[in-house]
């Protein structure tokens, strides 16, 4: 079996500085990447535009971000996946880890906002929690 890269993405930007990265990394090691979007909710809402009305889902929601950045990333690596998981990001990220015995995850760090907070939760939590390496990419623009 080979090698299992795991990124989180949320649809923002740093997010998807992390994930190009994490796609870097997976073409260097002939890896696997796994893209993950986690959502807190399962909620539905009611959208009206124009004379429709829609339905949206935060599940559905989460699983077309992952995909789309899953998309994005085949042009780099070969084997893409993609999956929105129900979860507080951290526990998300070390679950589909453990269920697909990944050997990296991949986050994006917060910005520094004082001295005494260098990593934002989700980084710092992966960190401390991951059966797995993890990598963390510096997000912040230059």
């Amino acid at each position: 079996m080979s090698e299992v890269i795991i990124v989180g993405v949320d649809g923002n930007e740093r997010a998807e500085r992390a994930a190009d990265r994490a796609a870097q990394l997976a073409r260097a090691t002939d890896a696997a990447l796994h893209v993950v979007c986690a959502y807190v909710r399962e909620q539905t809402a009611q959208i009206t535009v124009g004379d429709g009305t829609h339905s949206v889902s935060v599940a559905e929601e989460s699983a077309d971000i992952a995909s789309r950045t899953a998309a994005r990333l085949a042009e780099v690596v070969p084997t893409v996946t993609s999956a929105a998981v129900h979860g507080r990001p951290a526990d998300a990220l070390l679950e589909e880890a453990e269920r697909l015995d990944a050997s990296l995850i991949v986050v994006g760090n917060k910005r520094l906002h004082s001295i005494a907070r260098v990593l934002g939760s989700v980084p710092a939590a992966v960190a401390h929690h991951a059966a797995c390496d993890v990598y963390i990419v510096n997000t912040n623009e230059s």
